[in-house]
């Protein structure tokens, strides 16, 4: 029987397995998800408790935004579902959601100190200073509430003592938030232990 969620489920398993590749995410840690196509109100989403170097295009779960109900998937979804149902119930035009634990970034959210733009590219992506969210607990609806909350009208927030959160019109363009803001992150860290870093402005 033909998968009608075949070509979403493969982009966000495509994505994903970058994702992991790309040293933003071990085992199963991490997770992200993308609206469907021809159907906003659903998304392909990143299974739970799978490590990504062990799971399958056909493992990805398709979630009904509505009721966070499973549809024809034989996996359950990540339990940070409810932080991804409230950012797209609340940001439309948001189309893709990726959530790491990448090193730098999760050491920021440790300290609970945002990102300020200190190079050129940081204030091209992501316009200024990326804030973090107050903490809440995963696989909560609250995580999802303070992220938003945090990500203002940015693209990407720190998420306390958790790691980050990147939303894009695609999934190609949450990640790449994901990993400039990694990169972003890994050198204002090593700047931090030489000075003080000097934080440019929007102008």
């Amino acid at each position: 029987m033909r998968d009608r969620f075949a070509e979403a489920r493969y982009e966000v398993f495509s994505h994903a397995r970058k994702m992991w590749e790309a040293g933003l995410v071990a085992g199963s840690s991490g997770n992200l998800s993308a609206r469907v196509a021809d159907d906003p109100s659903v998304i392909a989403m990143t299974p739970t408790s799978i490590s990504y170097d062990e799971m399958a295009g056909n493992q990805i779960v398709i979630v009904d935004l509505l009721t966070g109900s499973s549809i024809e998937s034989r996996e359950a979804p990540s339990c940070e579902l409810p932080m991804h149902r409230v950012i797209y119930r609340e940001l439309p035009h948001v189309s893709a959601i990726v959530h790491t634990h990448s090193p730098f970034v999760t050491t920021l959210s440790i300290l609970r100190r945002p990102l300020p733009p200190v190079i050129d590219e940081m204030l091209q992506a992501f316009g200024g200073t990326i804030e973090v969210a107050d903490y809440a607990a995963s696989a909560t609806e609250d995580l999802g509430r303070n992220a938003l909350r945090a990500l203002g009208n940015r693209t990407a927030a720190i998420l306390a003592n958790h790691g980050n959160v990147c939303v894009g019109t695609s999934i190609s363009a949450a990640l790449n938030a994901a990993i400039a803001m990694e990169a972003a992150a890994r050198i204002y860290l090593q700047s931090l232990q030489v000075g003080e870093p000097f934080v440019l402005r929007q102008s």
